[in-house]
């Protein structure tokens, strides 16, 4: 099960000085696709979490194999400049329910900052909740969510 990206991007400010400081377009690219790998269930529903080190975990009854990946990001914009980085959940889809991704974590920090060399950058990786159905059908699924990034 593979996770797309749709990126949506701002350039905002709280404060005329900040604006002064912080006027360069964010750009966001996504480096590597979230990927859940191939998830074999032999009983009912649950939850499969990547971590944004690449970690899964998956309750029993659940088997987690092949390609794992969390999510990865670059990002430049205003040298110094601290940023806001923002989730809107998404959702697989395929033969079966939509299965919903949510609760996402990042290693970004608590004030994810845009630091040199030039141009002024900042990297992080992404995790976040896929649940799982209860009979969920076999098969490819794929999906997007939305990152958003301001200053």
């Amino acid at each position: 099960m593979r996770a797309g990206v749709t990126l949506a991007v701002l350039l905002g400010a709280s404060s005329p000085a900040a604006l002064a400081a912080c006027n360069k377009a964010i750009t966001v690219t996504e480096t590597q696709q979230m990927n859940y790998g191939t998830i074999a269930v032999t009983s009912g529903a649950g939850t499969v979490t990547i971590a944004p080190n690449g970690t899964v975990t998956a309750p029993g009854g659940f088997t987690v194999s092949g390609l794992t990946a969390a999510g990865k990001f670059h990002v430049t914009g205003s040298r110094n400049c601290a940023v806001v980085i923002s989730f809107v959940a998404g959702s697989l889809l395929g033969p079966g329910a939509a299965m919903q991704i949510r609760n996402f974590t990042t290693d970004a920090g608590m004030n994810p900052t845009l630091l040199p060399p030039r141009p002024s950058h900042l990297d992080f990786s992404v995790g976040a909740d896929l649940v799982v159905n209860a009979g969920q059908a076999g098969g490819s699924y794929s999906g997007t969510y939305t990152v958003t990034v301001i200053y």
